[in-house]
């Protein structure tokens, strides 16, 4: 099968630089869809049999392709299935997600495309947010803010503006040619507004969605790890060994990064696991027991991931050496005490971000109505008007104003165009995936399609 699929590909490649892709066959791709999901499951099977292997992630691992690579292309958006990982081709595939999977991934595309679209020399700097996309928001029980500053760097004030706005377009439930509705825009310039001028520190909460459904915001780790949540099951589905080197290292420099070496004293390693992010980044989870059971001690669930490590370019910087670190920079100024207990440090030339992992993190998953935009497009706003007051550089909060208010309209139609232009990459790359019509349906959904076509029939 591995062969085949190699050989598939090889013949894929040919076809891709010689024709245009029209129509997708509806049926077929939902076939294809299926038999991805097989083909990840046996993959994963295989490599938790060799933990050497699964820690460097060899197969799922999306390859690096040069920024020449994307501009030679018709549409900068466009991806190359050949370079991604099976694991990767799942997301974009997913009926329901797929194609936020997809604009998920191209963050620094959109930054590239950004640059082309709106003259940035003269735009305030702010140390941005960086990634401050819909699903990038999270609820816990010290409050609610948009999270996850992997993509954190030094840039022009408007691109996190553009990329919240493009993402929560993406988001509504009743979809039309407008990019976002005249009140989502106008409360977020609000929100925004209010976060840029006020010396308030805390942000709006989500009045709404707090009320979505009954929380217990008092859960246990102990609790927690019993239910066998998102975060539990992620930890025991590929396990490590406690006398592990590389885990035992691992754990002592994050302590060390928190002068908290002394909690060896009082706990040890009960269980750990590897586990991969939503777009491949490596990880380590691992649960701290007390050494005394009969201690009122809590477990405590550690999350210790690879660093996305983006260079500097002309227009977005790092403001940090070490990248944790600017991580944990970002944090405190957009979401201060949202993620507890961070740490960075470096371990065999990689550099590592560390956290608690909190027992409640609602994030925002679904479709949204109007009412819910405007609810999150407020906090967010406030919450990023905030951030760049505290770090703007070389100007001042009156030149953002001035900027925002005379450039307001055409950053919300480069948001537009980004996404059509996204939308339109993502349905060439299902166009290219449905060019390999020799794959084979896996028996079981064969046979749950005959038994379909039987009830049909009667």
């Amino acid at each position: 099968m591995e062969f085949n699929r190699y050989i598939n590909c090889f013949i894929l490649a040919k076809i891709i630089f010689f024709f245009h892709f029209a129509k997708i066959n509806i049926s077929f791709t939902k076939k294809y869809y299926q038999s991805l999901a097989i083909i990840e499951v046996i993959d994963k099977k295989i490599l938790t049999k060799n933990k050497k292997i699964f820690k460097k992630n060899i197969s799922l691992q999306p390859k690096k392709l040069p920024y020449s690579f994307f501009k030679s292309m018709t549409n900068i958006f466009n991806r190359n299935p050949l370079a991604d990982s099976l694991l990767s081709i799942q997301n974009f595939t997913n009926v329901q997600r797929g194609y936020f999977f997809y604009f998920r991934t191209m963050c620094l595309r959109m930054q590239a495309r950004f640059v082309e679209l709106i003259d940035v020399n003269e735009m305030p700097q702010v140390f941005l947010h960086g990634n401050p996309h819909i699903e990038n928001f999270a609820i816990v029980k010290q409050g609610a803010g948009m999270v996850d500053f992997d993509r954190s760097r030094l840039g022009p004030y408007a691109w996190d503006l553009v990329r919240f706005l493009c993402s929560l377009s993406l988001k509504r439930k009743k979809k039309d040619d407008n990019f976002l509705s005249s009140r989502v825009l106008q409360y977020f310039l609000e929100g925004y507004k209010h976060g840029l001028n006020s010396n308030e520190k805390k942000y709006k909460s989500l009045a709404d969605f707090l009320n979505l459904k009954k929380v217990n915001w008092n859960i246990t780790t102990t609790e927690y790890l019993k239910k066998d949540d998102k975060w539990a099951k992620k930890l025991r589905q590929n396990p490590i060994d406690l006398n592990d080197n590389w885990l035992n290292n691992l754990l002592k420099c994050y302590l060390e990064s928190r002068n908290e070496i002394h909690l060896l004293e009082n706990y040890e390693i009960e269980e750990a696991g590897h586990a991969l992010g939503s777009l491949g980044n490596q990880r380590a989870l691992l649960v701290l027991k007390p050494k005394n059971l009969e201690s009122k001690l809590d477990k405590i669930l550690l999350d210790l991931k690879t660093v996305y490590q983006d260079n500097d370019n002309d227009f977005f910087k790092n403001p940090v050496v070490h990248h944790g670190e600017r991580m944990i920079l970002a944090s405190d100024l957009y979401a201060p005490n949202l993620e507890e207990n961070m740490g960075f440090f470096t371990y065999q030339n990689q550099q590592y971000w560390g956290r608690k992992v909190p027992t409640i993190a609602i994030k925002i998953k679904g479709y949204l109505s109007e009412i819910r935009q405007i609810d999150v497009a407020y906090c967010v706003g406030m919450q990023l008007g905030r951030g760049h007051q505290l770090s703007i550089k070389n100007a001042e909060t009156k030149d953002i104003s001035l900027h925002l208010e005379q450039n307001f309209e055409t950053l919300v139609k480069i948001g537009k165009q980004m996404n059509d232009e996204i939308m339109a990459g993502h349905q060439q790359y299902l166009a290219q995936l449905a060019q390999q019509k020799n794959i084979v349906t896996p028996p079981k959904i064969k046979e749950k399609e005959n038994i379909a076509k039987k009830k049909k029939g009667k």
